[in-house]
C-alpha cells in the first residue's frame, strides 16, 4: 500500500500538462499585448490614409466650383464649406467613435482649414522657370477663421516659399506650386490617441495639406453673404 503515494508522485512529476499550462499563462499576456499593439498600428495607418483622403476630396470639391457666365471668378459660401466639412464624417467614420471617447463632438476631433491663394508677379522681367517662387508672391485671398481649430493661414502677409519636402505650415507654400494663377489649399490635422497603451505611447499628430488649382475658374473666392464666421475674405479681395 505504501507504493500508492510514490506512484502518484512519479506520475505528477512526469506529467507535462502542468508545464504547458504554466507556459501558456506566461506567454498569453505577451501575445495579447502584441495583438492589441498590432491593431493600434493598423488603426493609425488607416487614420493616416483617411486624413489624406479627406484633404484631397475636399480640395477637389472646392476646386471644381464653376464661375457664373461671363466671369472667370467662382465663389464658395459658408454652406459650401460646411457641406464639404461634413463630408469628412463620411470619408473618415472613425471620428464617430474617437470623438465621444474623448468627450468631443466629431467636428472637434479634426481640424480642416480652407485657404484661397492668388499669385501676383513680382516683376514682368522675372522669368526664372527653375524656381517660380522667385517671380511670384503668394497672397491669401480668403481663409477659414479657425472656427474648427485654428492654424489658419493669415491675410496680408504673403506666404513664404519652402522646400517641397518641408512640413506644411500656416505661413509657407511649397516652391513647386508657385506660378501664374491661384490655388485652393486644404490643411487637415487629426491627433491620433491610442486606445490601448495610451499611458505609454504618446498621441501622434497626423497632418496633410493639398494644393489644388481651380478647374474652371481663374480664382475661387469667398462669398461673405450670410456668412456665419467659418471663413472671411482678406482686405483687397
Amino acid at each position: 500500500m505504501a507504493r500508492g503515494p510514490t506512484i502518484l508522485a512519479r506520475r505528477f512529476r512526469d506529467d507535462g500538462r502542468g508545464v504547458s499550462i504554466v507556459e501558456f499563462a506566461i506567454v498569453l499576456p505577451i501575445l495579447l499585448m502584441l495583438m492589441l499593439g498590432g491593431l493600434q498600428v493598423i488603426t493609425y495607418v488607416n487614420a493616416t490614409r483617411k486624413v489624406e483622403l479627406v484633404a484631397h476630396s475636399i480640395g477637389q470639391m472646392i476646386s471644381q466650383t464653376t464661375p457664373p457666365q461671363g466671369s472667370t471668378i467662382a465663389t464658395v459660401n459658408a454652406t459650401d464649406l460646411h457641406f464639404s466639412y461634413d463630408a469628412a464624417l463620411v470619408l473618415f467614420p472613425y471620428l464617430l467613435k474617437d470623438a465621444p471617447r474623448q468627450g468631443l463632438q466629431w467636428w472637434q476631433d479634426i481640424t480642416i482649414n480652407y485657404t484661397g491663394v492668388a499669385f501676383t508677379q513680382k516683376s514682368t522681367g522675372c522669368t526664372d522657370s527653375a524656381d517660380m517662387s522667385a517671380c511670384y508672391n503668394a497672397n491669401v485671398v480668403w481663409t477659414s477663421t479657425g472656427t474648427y481649430g485654428g492654424n489658419k493661414r493669415l491675410c496680408v502677409t504673403p506666404l513664404q516659399p519652402a522646400d517641397n519636402t518641408a512640413a506644411a505650415s500656416a505661413g509657407t507654400l511649397p516652391r513647386s506650386v508657385y506660378g501664374p494663377g491661384s490655388l485652393i489649399v486644404i490643411d487637415v490635422v487629426f491627433t491620433f490617441k491610442p486606445t490601448f497603451g495610451a499611458k505609454f505611447f504618446p498621441a501622434s499628430r497626423v497632418a496633410r495639406s493639398v494644393y489644388v488649382q481651380p478647374r474652371y475658374a481663374s480664382l475661387v473666392n469667398y462669398d461673405t453673404t450670410n456668412s456665419d464666421g467659418i471663413a472671411s475674405k482678406c482686405p483687397g479681395y
